[in-house]
């Protein structure tokens, strides 16, 4: 696939371009970049070359100093970093009291990751893209090789052709004295994963229903709901409190990398089969600093990133992710992008009230029926059962059950399951399963002083379960809310949520 010149040169300038580059230097560092390069699956032959290169790069990387940004701890830091000193007291420490080009570029780029840092989720998947897009350019550079593209590891599949588990870490990341990919291993993972075993084992099931939602923003988005799976839950499956399940942490991982060029495919997947992103100034105005292969302050906006084929490095996948069954149906207008939820089923007494606390035992919530007035759409207290109130709503009804204000005083490192129905006092059962919160990342604007509270918002659309609950003829009331840990939260960390509602969409 070709890309022209001229092409890329209009998309700059639209975006606003380069900010930090002058425009001669910008055509210049394009110049050669013709040709949107390919992104390989880890299990293909091609992947296992890049993967060659990638450790040799990354060994490269690792042996250079933290001031240098091209090092393997100034990349991680960019993402963000270990909690032990505030960023700007870790910064004198690496670089001392006095100033430099790199030091400034320190101060501009690490720790920037805004979902994690300020709770502006619409950032996550244009930070992430702008992030690896210019890693890779810098394990070009190292390495000498400039036609590396940075393979990605689909988890979601279950056996790819050879019959190797997709959820099993690539080999090449397990071979800890291996003279070509042991600088890919990492001891801070879950044993399991570690030991060529399912990563899933671990945890939770990663699967695509991200790509259900057709909307960008908000609880009911795609992006919103990749952040909490596949994401989410493969940073918890992998890693540990010191590794990949862990925001601090997560980016020293050479495993991290290739999990993202994962969610930037999927992300990618969704644009293609029709799925639109937002399109107001604010976001697309939106920029951040990174490091060029030169080790240079670049400024990227996200308008300049929307589309992979005209990035200021283009590129495209080998194979592309397709939308799930029973996805909703994507918008015909693009005036507005967030799901509005129609009318409210059921839910917690209040947003108000005190939040649920969760904790190492499973945590059952009954949910409050309301009924819904076919005349103002508005939501009243129950007058007749739950279930006769769902059946007279016309069939194409889609129900979503979301999660609000999910918070905790520190990262739990755990994940929730999340049944709907399961009857009381019965064991968790996969026939009432609806999905799993991950917990990565909630509370830690809290720990690093975001400028937000520490929460997100979660949702699962669950009218295939509804339509099994109704079909049974139990429900004389709203179906309980489950939620079973997976795993204990970290000490301290208190996880809680805000509001539990089933709404009709």
């Amino acid at each position: 696939m070709t890309i022209s010149r001229r092409k890329l040169l209009q998309a700059g300038a639209l975006g606003g371009g380069m900010a930090m580059l002058p425009l001669g230097l910008m055509q210049k560092a394009w110049a050669g970049s013709t040709q949107a390069l390919v992104r390989y699956n880890v299990l293909s032959p091609e992947g296992d070359k890049m993967l060659r290169v990638y450790a040799a790069a990354v060994k490269k990387m690792m042996a250079k100093p933290t001031t240098d940004p091209l090092s393997w701890t100034f990349q991680w830091y960019t993402h963000a970093m270990p909690s032990k000193y505030p960023k700007a007291q870790t910064i004198t420490e690496v670089f001392g009291s006095g100033s430099s080009p790199q030091k400034a570029l320190a101060q501009s780029m690490w720790w920037t990751c805004e979902p994690h840092s300020s709770g502006n989720n619409d950032a996550f998947l244009p930070w992430h893209r702008m992030y690896v897009l210019y890693f890779e350019q810098i394990i070009r550079e190292v390495s000498g090789e400039p036609k590396f593209t940075l393979p990605f590891w689909d988890y979601t599949g279950p056996y790819s052709a050879a019959g190797n588990n997709y959820s099993v870490m690539p080999k090449q990341f397990l071979l800890k004295d291996d003279p070509v990919f042991g600088s890919l291993y990492r001891p801070d993972r879950n044993p399991n994963s570690n030991a060529g075993k399912p990563v899933v084992n671990n945890g939770s099931p990663l699967d695509l229903s991200c790509m259900k939602w057709s909307d960008y923003s908000g609880k009911f988005g795609f992006c919103n709901n990749i952040d909490n799976n596949p994401h989410g839950s493969l940073h918890g499956d992998v890693g540990n409190s010191l590794g990949m399940g862990a925001v601090p942490w997560a980016a020293y991982d050479p495993i991290f990398w290739v999990h993202h060029a994962n969610i930037d495919r999927i992300w990618a997947g969704w644009n293609r089969s029709g799925g639109k992103n937002p399109s107001d100034s604010k976001f697309l105005g939106e920029s951040w600093v990174f490091a060029d292969k030169a080790g240079k302050a670049v400024t990227t906006k996200v308008s300049q990133v929307l589309d992979t084929t005209t990035c200021p490095y283009p590129y495209v996948y080998s194979e592309y992710p397709q939308r799930p069954k029973a996805s909703l149906q994507f918008a015909t207008t693009q005036k507005k992008f967030q799901l509005q939820a129609q009318s409210l089923v059921a839910a917690t007494p209040s947003a108000t009230a005190n939040a649920i606390s969760l904790g190492g035992k499973a945590t059952t919530v009954a949910l409050v029926t309301h009924s819904l007035s076919t005349s103002t759409n508005a939501a009243q207290p129950a007058a007749r059962s739950f279930a006769l109130q769902l059946k007279a709503q016309p069939a194409i009804r889609e129900y979503a059950l979301s999660f609000e204000a999910i918070a905790a005083a520190s990262e739990p490192g755990n994940s929730y399951d999340v049944y709907l129905g399961l009857p009381a006092g019965a064991a968790p059962d996969p026939e009432y399963r609806v999905g799993s919160i991950s917990m990565f990342g909630v509370g830690n604007q809290a720990m690093h002083g975001g400028h937000h509270a520490g929460s997100k918002d979660v949702a699962f659309l669950v009218s295939e379960q509804m339509q099994k609950l109704l079909k049974v003829g139990t429900l004389t009331d709203a179906p309980a809310v489950t939620l079973v840990p997976v795993g204990d939260p970290n000490p301290g960390s208190a996880p809680t949520i805000g509001n539990i509602s089933l709404q009709t969409l």
